[in-house]
């Protein structure tokens, strides 16, 4: 139970040293080795370490096949799903949200999760239809909005994009994340002249996003604004050096 608190309370150093003072204990029943494992792996997850909490969920699935144990609740399935997708392990990943959405029906969390992997398969039609169930099921967190926007945008859905970009600004107006979609998915649409100044304002409230940076560089760029565009282009790429379109606009148009 003291585990348990911790891991509530964001204490991930001591709830993993107290589940795995409780597996150390030889009185467990297999069911209670199954859910301890189990908690382990959420703490593993929540602290982004991946293949720690793949590891406590092998134990998880080892100890229920071989002794008998029953693991009945989806979460469980959702959360190796998780770790298995940020490890691309991508149609793993999968089967266990498939199989977690099954049981716990429009759950945000399975459902951003299966979109997400959709993405990175570039099964981005796929993306759009998970997202329209997150669009109902949350319509009013801003997320739901930018990630059917940004699905859209993949399939050259420029209108849509725009409209759900613009619902997200305003659900959260003073949010850089969400100012930078509208103005992102302007430019896409030739209006760069109305992105620049949401651009300058997601700037001013996150300007040490990289991503940001560039949508300012680029609305600069398609408005003539050339040589201060160059600028922002190099330091959006010292900011996400590995960023594919950074990069690619950045050596663009810093060609002598």
């Amino acid at each position: 139970m003291a585990a348990l608190q911790a891991a509530d309370n964001a204490e991930y150093d001591s709830a993993i040293e107290g589940f795995e003072a409780c597996l150390a204990s030889e009185e467990l029943t297999p069911d209670q080795e199954v859910m301890i494992y189990a908690e382990l792996g959420s703490v593993h997850l929540a602290r982004e370490d991946y293949e720690a909490a793949l590891q406590a969920y092998a134990f998880t699935f080892a100890i229920a096949e071989t002794q008998g144990a029953e693991i009945s609740h989806p979460m469980i399935y959702r959360n190796r799903g998780i770790a298995l997708g940020q490890t691309q392990a991508f149609e793993r990943a999968l089967r266990d949200l498939y199989r977690a959405q099954s049981m716990l029906g429009d759950d945000p969390l399975t459902l951003i999760n299966i979109g997400w992997i959709y993405g990175q398969l570039e099964r981005h039609e796929d993306a759009v239809v998970i997202y329209d169930r997150l669009v109902r099921t949350e319509p009013d967190w801003s997320g739901a909005w930018l990630n059917r926007s940004a699905a859209f945008l993949e399939i050259g859905m420029i209108s849509e994009a725009v409209s759900d970009a613009r619902r997200a600004v305003e659900i959260e107006p003073e949010n850089g994340s969400t100012l930078n979609m509208l103005c992102w998915t302007l430019i896409q649409d030739d209006r760069a002249e109305t992105a620049l100044p949401l651009c300058r304002q997601a700037v001013e409230l996150e300007p040490d996003s990289g991503h940001i940076v560039h949508s300012l560089a680029a609305a600069l760029e398609a408005t003539g604004e050339t040589r201060r565009a160059r600028r922002l282009y190099a330091q959006a790429h010292r900011m996400e050096p590995d960023d594919p379109e950074i990069t690619a606009d950045y050596e663009r148009t810093q060609r002598p």
